[in-house]
């Protein structure tokens, strides 16, 4: 029994230094500069920010991609354009295409292209969200 035991916590012991090297081996080069003991500055930073921050950037998710920002883009209306229509673009990552006969007008907005949403009351009351790309 005695001998079981000790097998036992042989087996934890090897599998905790495996997993310990491995999670290491993944994470160092995101902590530190180029294999020194230097710390990454943009680790650094990312730390004072908050802590969700620092587990954004070392499963290096996109900084500012927040569940926020993914309920954002579900918001946007959506529609299926007629087959066939050109696309000129106005912005970058932004696509209008030409007056189609229905006189409707199609936007294609490419994946990953931040948006800034703004609220407009026009004259005649109607309130309009307005998407204007950022950079």
């Amino acid at each position: 029994m005695h001998k079981k035991k000790k097998t036992k916590q042989r087996i934890l012991i090897a599998v905790s230094i495996v997993f310990a090297f491995s999670i290491m081996r993944s994470l160092s080069p995101r902590l530190f500069v180029a294999n020194t003991p230097t710390l990454n500055p943009e680790f650094v930073a990312t730390l004072q920010k908050s802590p969700v921050a620092v587990f954004a950037y070392l499963g290096n998710i996109q900084e500012d991609a927040t569940l926020k920002d993914h309920l954002e883009t579900a918001k946007i209306p959506r529609s299926i354009p007629p087959e066939g229509l050109s696309y000129t673009p106005i912005a970058k990552g932004v696509q209008a295409s030409e007056i189609t006969e229905n006189n409707k007008k199609y936007i294609k907005i490419e994946k990953g292209t931040k948006l800034e949403v703004h609220t407009v009351i026009l004259s005649d009351g109607k309130t309009v969200k307005i998407y204007v790309p950022v950079e």
